[in-house]
């Protein structure tokens, strides 16, 4: 595949069941409490994604993509409900990116052995299950957005329409070669 010479692509989907009858959740950041931000999607950077504005224009492009039913290889997807920002997720995204970027890897395994099962339930996120869809190199949104829908497996977990909790995060490393490394994550409540 010629496009793996640019950048690794690693797909997973998992569901989780929570150990608790819970399914109480982690207060989010409504999309009325953050500003709006002009910046398209073909212009937002790794870096902006700290900024709520930005997290929020994120949200809306992928829930403006999951307004419309999608093939994903061979699967079909009908449309499906709304995503909404979860901080948790948000955090546990970052942390992930982060440790990517420090330990020069693309994957769904920690450096230290954690899967996202694992990572899941060490942070606050209080949910029944999750996916996540890992990129490295691209150099804004819309970029690994579209790898992202151009691949069955990640296209699938953007379009699950059991998954109702959402965040993406992203950290560069600028050492050695720039390299951006993404981690968007899917959580069911």
């Amino acid at each position: 595949m010629n496009h793996l010479k640019s950048f690794i692509q690693a797909p997973v989907f998992i569901l989780l069941t929570a150990c608790s009858a819970s399914s109480s959740r982690i207060p989010q950041t409504t999309a009325a409490s953050i500003p709006q931000t002009q910046k398209s999607s073909t212009e937002i950077s790794c870096q902006d994604l700290s900024n709520p504005a930005f997290q929020q224009a994120m949200l809306n492009a992928i829930n403006e993509i999951r307004k419309q039913p999608r093939q994903c290889g061979q699967r079909h997807f009908p449309a499906a409900a709304p995503l909404v920002w979860n901080n948790p997720l948000y955090q546990n995204a970052f942390a992930h990116s982060k440790d990517m970027t420090n330990h020069n890897f693309l994957g769904h395994v920690s450096s230290t052995g954690l899967d996202l099962k694992a990572r899941l339930q060490q942070s606050q996120f209080k949910g029944r299950g999750g996916g996540e869809n890992v990129a490295r190199g691209h150099q804004n949104l819309n970029d690994v957005t579209q790898k992202w829908l151009t691949s069955p497996v990640h296209c699938s977990n953007i379009m699950h329409p059991k998954f109702t909790d959402y965040a993406i995060a992203c950290a560069s490393d600028q050492a050695k070669q720039p390299s951006n490394y993404w981690t968007q994550q899917f959580g069911v409540r």
